[in-house]
């Protein structure tokens, strides 16, 4: 982990400008190409969702922007961010939240995810909830063009939000539309786009 300077920070005028905002926070909504991700979770025999969490993981760690917190006077940049993600049981209208740490092999990781999800019995286990994640969700039901989340009036809450709806096709390939929220404090429009390069970058390379 890393403490930024605020005095030399480059974006220090940034940070200090939403920061006197009432409501620092903002999201966007954009297209990303899966078909890759379906064939491969396909011929893997593993989960879509799981794989996507992996990506995205492995992508928003790559933007270092998405990696910084503020914790009240103290900004730092963290080595690395987990993913913590909402999972519904079979036959259950009710989901969980699952938290467990990103590893590097995509296989092993979508397998632990499985395990974990299924052995989980309370809604969340709040030992692992730090400020060192990233929140992911789905809507496999439906797909959406915007979204928001829930917030604690906090403008400190510095953690990534992505959520994805049903994949839909287009012109023979799928897509899912993906809400990233994000705090304006730490994270300007040029880091969402490098991070959909990356996510782009990881689902043509698997």
């Amino acid at each position: 982990m890393e403490t930024i300077d605020k005095v030399t920070w480059e974006r220090r005028e940034i940070f200090e400008l939403f920061s006197k905002t009432d409501y620092p926070f903002y999201s966007v909504t954009i297209p990303i190409d899966v078909t890759n991700v379906k064939h491969t979770a396909k011929n893997k025999g593993l989960s879509f969702y799981f794989l996507m969490v992996w990506i995205c993981t492995k992508a928003i760690n790559s933007v270092s922007e998405f990696r910084v917190r503020v914790r009240e006077e103290e900004v730092v940049r963290l080595a690395q961010t987990n993913p913590s993600f909402t999972y519904m049981p079979k036959d259950s209208e009710c989901f969980r939240i699952i938290t467990m740490p990103w590893k590097d092999d995509c296989e092993s990781f979508c397998m632990e995810a499985k395990q974990k999800s299924e052995q989980q019995t309370e809604f969340i286990d709040k030992r692992e909830e730090t400020d060192a994640l990233i929140y992911f969700s789905c809507t496999p039901w439906f797909d959406f063009t915007s979204l928001t989340n829930e917030h604690n009036f906090n403008k400190d809450d510095t953690i990534p939000r992505l959520a994805w709806g049903k994949y839909f096709e287009e012109n023979g390939r799928l897509w899912v539309h993906m809400s990233v929220e994000v705090n304006h404090r730490t994270i300007d429009g040029i880091h969402i786009g490098k991070l959909k390069a990356a996510i782009d970058q990881e689902i043509n390379g698997l």
